[in-house]
């Protein structure tokens, strides 16, 4: 893949649709063997990109960045010359080597707005923030896909309200506990929260505001990969380090989740780096929001009568 002062060039027959997309606008491709992604090339978005490299503790945080390429369309396969196709982001696919990959997409922040929006248009976004959780939260869960579950169509989670989100993020969670362990579950999201604890100390720490941008959250739910991952000691399994909320504990867990699970920022066409402005609070907001609802997923209720 070219640097990211380059421009590589693709054949037409080298891209194809990727096939985990959970939100966004379409035309996310997969490159070749399905290590990249290709996302449709918004200048605004490659411009926060290629800032991030100068921040290494909030590029951590992204996905990789690769630059940029231009599909080719045409040439010998049809007879005719070949021509400059779209222009295209080029991503690390978070989900490449997943065998039962679960997805969601987070959308964080309260304001959806940009910095040149229109009066009007910044009223009306204002207005469609109120009719979901992200008014109210700072959090809207835009999509997901999770093996074994019935797919929501994206208007469900729109209407998600404060009361209801916490089922639809256990939802979530579901095929860690049926495909692989109820404490594999409790593992993988107490691996979310430290990573957005984490986060969200960054950010304080940098001047940004991101606008509209999602948090990509991705786990493997293939037993099968994930007692091969164990027994090679690519990872240890919540049991084997204990199920205790020491902080020693959470580090070596935090150590330990590699390959089984991720969380990246993504989707910053409304995102900028902002000198002297200081930290984006209602991002922020919206991360401490976040965690919040995944530690009450980890609360044990009692049973009635207290048995």
């Amino acid at each position: 893949m070219a640097d990211q002062a380059e421009t590589a060039a693709l054949c037409e027959t080298q891209l194809e649709a990727l096939e985990h997309q959970v939100a966004g606008h379409g035309g996310v491709m997969r490159v070749g063997d399905g290590k990249v992604i290709a996302k449709p090339l918004i200048q605004r978005e490659q411009e926060f990109y290629e800032a991030s490299a100068q921040c290494a503790k909030f590029k951590a945080f992204m996905p990789e960045y690769y630059g940029t390429l231009q599909q080719q369309v045409g040439g010998a396969a049809d007879g005719n010359a070949t021509a400059a196709g779209p222009s295209y982001i080029c991503l690390e696919n978070l989900t490449a080597g997943y065998e039962k990959p679960c997805i969601m997409d987070v959308k964080i922040g309260s304001r959806i707005y940009d910095i040149d929006a229109t009066p009007e248009k910044a009223e009306r976004m204002l207005k469609k923030a109120q009719e979901s959780t992200t008014g109210s939260l700072g959090v809207r869960i835009c999509g997901m896909i999770v093996p074994g579950a019935a797919e929501q169509p994206r208007d469900w989670f729109r209407k998600l309200t404060p009361e209801t989100i916490r089922d639809a993020f256990a939802m979530y969670f579901s095929a860690a506990d049926s495909m692989v362990s109820a404490e594999y579950r409790r593992f993988v999201i107490k691996q979310f929260i430290l990573e957005i604890e984490d986060l969200a100390a960054v950010v304080r720490s940098v001047e940004t505001r991101m606008y509209a941008s999602s948090l990509l959250f991705v786990y493997d739910a293939s037993k099968a990969r994930y007692d091969r991952l164990v027994s090679e000691g690519q990872c240890s399994s919540k049991s084997d380090s204990g199920d205790s909320d020491d902080s020693d504990d959470a580090e070596e867990d935090e150590e330990s989740s590699d390959g089984l699970l991720d969380v990246k920022a993504i989707d910053f066409v409304h995102s900028h780096w902002v000198p002297g402005q200081g930290y984006d609070e209602l991002y922020v907001s919206g991360l401490e929001n976040l965690v919040e609802i995944l530690r009450s997923l980890l609360v044990i209720e009692e049973p009635a009568g207290g048995e």
